[in-house]
C-alpha cells in the first residue's frame, strides 16, 4: 500500500484532473492521506482491518465486525457528488487567493448553487485548525465585519459608523513571522477577548495592540504590551506597530468583497477559517494545500441539518 512519501505534487488544475481520472484513483489517494499505510477502522479505531474483494473498495473491520469505506466519518460522508469533483472543488477553493463564489464553483464542477455552497462551507468547516500558543511578538486588532454604513438608506444608517449593531466584530491574533488565528466575538470588551488572548497567547509574550481600552489590563498581566494611537495618525514607534494584522484584515477585506459580497453573521466563522487557512499556508505549494485541506477532512463531517440549524 501506498504511504504518504509516495503522494505527488500537483502544480496545477490540469496535473490534477489528469492524475484523478476514476474515482477508484480518488479513492486510493484520500486512503494515503487518511491511514498512511495503516488502515483504521472508523468507528472503533482498530486496525484490525482488511480490503474486501470487488470494485466498491470496502473495508471490514474484525474489532467491531462492521463493515466501511474510506469517505465513511469524513467531509465526504454520505455525498452523492462524485471524489472526483470534490478534489476539484478543494483544490479550486484552496489555492484560489480570494476564493471561489458558490456560483462559480457550481458552473466549475457541474452542480447545482445550493450543491456548491454546501460544499463549500463543508471545506471551510476543515479550515477551522487552531495554531499552537504563541510565544513571540504578537499583534492583536480586531475588525467590523457588515455593510458599509454610507451604503444604507438613510433610515438605517448606523449612530457610530462601522461599531453598530448589524456588524460583527472579529478577532485577531497573528505571530509576527508566523500564524493567525481570528474568530467572531460578542463584542470587544475586556471580558470577552482577554480570555481568548490568555489560551492562544503564551505568558511572557510581547503583545502590540492599538488604544482600546479593552487591552488596557494588559500592562497588568503577565504579558509586556505597548500601543499605537490609531487616533491620533500614530501607526508605527520604532517596532511597535499592527501592521502585520491589518495586513491580514486587507487580504480577509478583499476575499469578501471581491468574491463573496455578503457574509451572515451565523456563517461568518467558516469565512474567516478560509482565510486564516490560505494566510497560514501561504508558503506551501498549490499541491501541498490541497493535500493539508485533504488531511484535515478525514477527521471531521459536517451534515447539513448542522450547518443549517447551527
Amino acid at each position: 500500500m501506498k504511504t504518504s512519501k509516495d503522494l505527488r505534487d500537483f502544480d496545477s488544475l490540469f496535473e490534477l484532473l489528469d492524475y484523478f481520472t476514476t474515482e477508484a484513483v480518488c479513492e486510493a489517494h484520500l486512503a494515503v492521506i487518511r491511514w498512511n499505510g495503516e488502515t483504521t477502522c472508523p468507528y472503533c479505531e482498530s486496525t484490525n482491518c482488511k480490503k474486501l474483494g470487488g470494485e466498491t473498495n470496502r473495508y471490514k473491520c474484525y474489532g467491531c465486525k462492521k463493515q466501511f469505506g474510506v469517505k465513511v466519518g469524513t467531509i465526504f460522508h454520505d455525498s452523492k457528488i462524485s471524489l472526483r469533483k470534490w478534489f476539484v472543488a478543494i483544490y479550486l477553493i484552496t489555492t484560489n487567493k480570494k476564493g471561489v463564489s458558490s456560483h462559480q464553483l457550481a458552473r466549475h464542477i457541474k452542480v447545482t448553487q445550493k450543491s456548491a455552497w454546501f460544499i463549500l462551507q463543508r471545506v471551510r468547516e476543515v479550515y477551522n485548525e487552531k495554531p499552537e500558543a504563541f510565544t513571540g511578538i504578537v499583534e492583536v486588532d480586531e475588525k467590523f465585519v457588515g455593510g458599509s454604513d454610507s451604503n444604507r438608506h438613510a433610515s438605517k444608517k448606523i449612530a457610530g459608523g462601522q461599531g453598530g449593531a448589524n456588524h460583527t466584530p472579529v478577532l485577531g491574533i497573528l505571530e509576527r513571522g508566523g500564524k493567525v488565528y481570528a474568530l467572531p466575538v460578542v463584542n470587544r470588551k475586556a471580558k470577552t477577548i482577554i480570555p481568548i488572548m490568555v489560551d492562544q497567547v503564551a505568558a511572557g509574550a510581547t503583545v502590540y495592540t492599538d488604544e482600546c481600552k479593552s487591552y488596557v489590563s494588559l500592562s497588568r498581566s503577565a504579558y509586556t504590551h505597548d500601543f499605537v494611537c490609531h487616533n491620533a495618525k500614530e501607526y508605527v514607534r520604532g517596532g511597535v506597530h499592527t501592521n502585520g494584522i491589518e495586513n491580514f484584515w486587507s487580504h480577509f477585506s478583499r476575499t469578501i468583497t471581491g468574491t463573496y459580497h455578503q457574509v451572515s453573521p451565523k456563517h461568518l466563522s467558516r469565512y474567516v477559517n478560509e482565510s486564516t487557512f490560505r494566510f497560514n499556508n501561504r508558503d506551501l505549494s498549490d499541491g501541498s494545500k490541497f493535500d493539508v485541506a485533504l488531511a484535515n477532512g478525514t477527521n471531521k463531517r459536517l451534515s447539513h441539518k448542522e450547518l443549517i440549524n447551527g
